[in-house]
Order: C-alpha cells, then structure tokens, then sequence
C-alpha cells in the first residue's frame, strides 16, 4: 500500500457500543437532516459536505457514523418499514363486516401518516434504486417481506376470490402511489383524507365485495360538484408542440436518416427505463443504438430535447387511450376493459422511465412539467369518467378514483411484475380487471 493511499475504518452503526449518547445523538441528528435535506434538494443533488454541514459536524465526523449518503438512505429506508411494520402488527381483523372495514381504515389512515413522516424516502426510492442495486435489493425485501405480513392476514380473514399475495401487493401499491400523488402534487387537490376514505371503501370492496353497503355509513361522504360523467380536470396549458413529436422530426428525412433517429429514440428510452433519466448520458444512448456521438446531435440538441420528442410521442399515445375509454363501458364490456387496460399497461412498461422524468422533479423543464401535467390530466379525467359511467355501490370520489385507476393498471402492475415474479402481463391485467370490477363495482366474480 503506497504512503498516498487512505484507509476509512469502517463507521459505526446505529446500535454500535463505540458511539456512546453523545455520538448516538450526532448520528440521529445526520440522520435527520438528511432527510430533510434529501426532501428539499433531492437526493441525488444532495452531497455529502452538504448533509455535513446541516447537521453541523465536518465531514470526517460524519463519515465515523456513516459510509456515506448511500449509507444513511438506506439506515432512513430501514427505519421507515420498522414504522411500516409497528403499523402493520396492531390491525385488526379484516372481513366483510363493519369491524373489518373500521380496523382497514384505521390501518390506512395510520399508514398515510407514515407516508406523511418519510414522504422524502417513499418520493425518491425510484430514482435511488434506479442507481444503487444495493438500496434496490433492500426496497424489493422490504416489500416482499410486508406483503407476506399483509398476505398472512388477509388469508386469516378467509378473503375469497383474489391470491393473497397479488391482493397484499395491490395494496401496498395503490396506498403508495396514490399517496405519492397526494404528496407531489399531483392529486387535483385531494388530500390525504379524501385518499384514505376512498381507498378503504375501495380496497374493503375489492377484499370484500359481499360487504353491506351500510358499513360505509360512518363516513363523510363526498360532495362534490361534478355531475356523473362530467368530471372536470385541469389540463395545463400546453405550448405550441408542433415540429416536436419524432414523427415531425422525421417527416423530412431520408428513410435511412428516419430510421435513425427512431433507433436513437428507442436507446434513449431504453436507457431511461433501465437507469433513470438522470443517470441516461448520450454515450449510453449512442453506444446501445451503436451511432457516433456526433449522429445524436444531428437530430437532438441534447438529452433534453430526446426527451421532449419522447414525451410529445406519449402525449398523443396517452390521447388515444383517453378517447379509447370514452366509449367503454367497465362492466357490461368486460373484454374492452381488458383490453384498455392492457393498452394502459403496456403504454407504462414501455415508457415508465420517461413518466418519472416528468413527475420526479429530475428536469428544470417547464415544458417537460407542462407535458406530463397535460398528459395525467387528460388520462385521469377520461378514466373518472369511465368509471362514473357504471352504476357504483358507493358514491366514489371521481377524482381519487381516477387516480386508482391509473396507478392499478400502470405503476402498481410494473412493481407486482418485480414483486410476484413470475408472473406475465396477461396474468397482471386479469389482476387489474378483477380489482377494479370489485372495488369500484362490489362484483364478487
């Protein structure tokens, strides 16, 4: 070992004898900063110098406590699922009568405040995942491991109808997506409770369809003002997007050139998927559509502009699927439900990493903003009307509604494919289609 080298002893745990009161203080208070520095700056703009500035110690104080910020994630990420699971060991029983119901509400309401206390750690999973197999690796056992909790007593509950583990990753699924909607702003305005009281009558009847329609009588019921079918969601102003799309790119190119440009859009989005928008450089977009460096920017001002022509393209994917659902009805057409929701689903597998591009905050891009608002908007509003096109068991929140509509047959089918492994698309939509016949129909098939 030359003289230059350094050698980093390792840094004390949380439960380390070494650290005493004093440094067990110090490391809860790095600890805490970081988490409200990874909230504010994100995570990947967060830098070590910074969370030790924070937490008013220098940087070689920190690293005796910590490895570094990968570090302290994944010690908050722990610390979140022991409060996921102190939550999780005090339900009650679950069934179709009104403790049932009372004891799930309890539960999600317990489990929104959680999501409320770590929103920083349940916002940026994704993007850290995306970068740190090690952290993936962690959030993946977790799930499984609460899923097995949440399956166990869905299976003590004599739940009939569902697998208990699809049913437990549904769950976990819908409370954090539409929780994380609620969070990022992206609920319309809804809050927590709105979400908590329409996700328990959902998820009691998707459980439970035989539950009477009287246990749901302690609850507020919404009033709102959109009249059945005329749901109206704020869509974004969108600037002028012509000449954008891939399709405009192209129109003027040779074949040879339009193929391309399209090969160098399917890298990039690849690439997003893979590894997240952030980590994507154009050498890994130019190395795997096998181009020089130079052929990209003959076509895109830079990574930027890549995912400015893939989202417009996405803009218009998502129209189609809107116009789609205007002429569907959920339960008298039961192959057009399957049908759109595997247009949804495949729509999300494609481009999932372009989706958090728009909604993870990782661009400066107003016109990225504007994209992904326009495109949610003109999803969720199509979707709210759908389901009020059907009769309901229950006066449902169209808004929230909506938005567990498009997270059951996009986000939560993509992480069940990882957690329920192995399982095939065709098994996921037929998981889609039998919850939302349930849950928003009370139908026990």
């Amino acid at each position: 070992m030359s003289e230059a080298e350094v050698v980093r002893r390792s840094s004390y745990g949380p439960t380390s004898p070494r650290i005493g009161r004093r440094g067990a203080t110090t490391r809860k208070r790095i600890a805490e900063v970081s988490l409200e520095l990874f909230g504010r700056v994100g995570y990947v703009d967060t830098s070590v110098d910074a969370l030790a500035r924070a937490a008013g110690v220098s940087r070689a104080t920190l690293y005796q406590y910590f490895g570094g910020k990968d570090d302290i994630f994944l010690e908050l990420l722990e610390e979140c699922r022991e409060a996921l699971y102190r939550v999780s060991r005090r339900i009650g029983p679950l069934g179709a009568d009104a403790t049932g119901f009372d004891n799930l509400h309890w539960w999600l309401g317990e489990w929104s405040w959680v999501f409320e206390k770590y929103s920083t750690m349940f916002i940026q999973w994704s993007a850290v995942a995306s970068m740190d197999q090690t952290a993936r690796d962690q959030i993946t056992r977790s799930i499984r491991g609460y899923n097995h909790r949440i399956a166990a007593r869905l299976e003590a509950s004599e739940m009939a109808g569902l697998d208990a583990e699809a049913a437990a990753m549904m769950i976990t699924g819908l409370v954090h997506d539409v929780n994380l909607f609620v969070h990022t702003d992206r609920a319309y305005g809804r809050g927590t409770q709105d979400v908590v009281d329409t996700l328990s009558v959902f998820l009691q009847s998707m459980l439970y369809p035989e539950t009477p329609p009287e246990v749901f009588s302690g609850l507020d019921r919404p009033e709102r003002s959109e009249p059945r079918g005329g749901i109206a969601f704020a869509h974004p102003a969108l600037p002028d997007l012509a000449g954008l799309s891939v399709e405009d790119r192209i129109a003027n190119l040779s074949r040879r050139s339009a193929q391309t440009v399209q090969g160098l859009v399917r890298a990039g989005t690849a690439r997003f998927n893979a590894i997240g928008y952030r980590r994507t450089s154009v050498e890994d977009i130019v190395e795997m559509a096998q181009v020089a460096r130079g052929t990209f920017y003959k076509y895109f001002t830079d990574k930027l502009d890549m995912l400015v022509a893939i989202s417009v393209d996405m803009h218009s994917q998502l129209a189609a699927l809107a116009i789609a659902a205007d002429a569907l009805d959920p339960v008298t057409d039961r192959d057009g439900l399957s049908a759109w929701l595997t247009r949804s689903y495949d729509f999300y597998e494609r481009h999932f990493g372009s989706i958090e591009a728009w909604n993870g905050g990782v661009t400066d891009s107003a016109l990225i903003a504007a994209i992904g608002r326009a495109s949610d908007a003109q999803f969720d509003s199509a979707a709210a009307a759908m389901l009020a096109r059907a009769p309901q068991h229950y006066p449902f929140d169209p808004v929230v509604s909506a938005l567990i509509l498009r997270a059951s047959s996009t986000s939560v089918l993509n992480k069940a494919k990882e957690i329920l492994h192995p399982i095939s698309g065709e098994e996921l939509v037929r998981l889609s289609a039998s919850c939302v016949r349930r849950g928003f129909f009370g139908e026990a098939g």
